[in-house]
């Protein structure tokens, strides 16, 4: 691998790393407002309009944002995991050349 290809995998798994700690924080406060918007409609009192169409809305909203985060989650899991190969062959290629010389 060249020193453009070494550049490029080790900012592509910063990038990566980086979005994945930001992907974390987002979840976190999604769901915290997913929550904070949910839990005063599902403690109400009085019956909500519509038979119950209010908290099957916010269980499927729930469900999605979980499944998203989730998926976003793997998939930045799976990149890193990559990128790290990528750039543990490259470490490696460069150790055994300069060692044969």
């Amino acid at each position: 691998m060249n020193s453009e290809e070494s550049v490029f995998v080790r900012k592509a798994l910063e990038d990566v790393e980086k979005a994945q700690k930001y992907g974390r924080v987002k979840q976190i406060v999604t769901m915290l407002l997913l929550f904070a918007v949910a839990l005063p409609l599902v403690l109400r009192q009085t019956p909500l309009p519509g038979n119950g169409a209010y908290v099957v809305m916010i269980f499927v909203g729930f469900s999605l944002a979980a499944c998203t985060a989730k998926i976003m989650s793997l998939v930045n899991k799976n990149t890193i995991s990559v990128l790290r190969a990528i750039a543990d062959l490259q470490r490696s290629a460069t150790g055994t050349t300069s060692t044969m010389r």
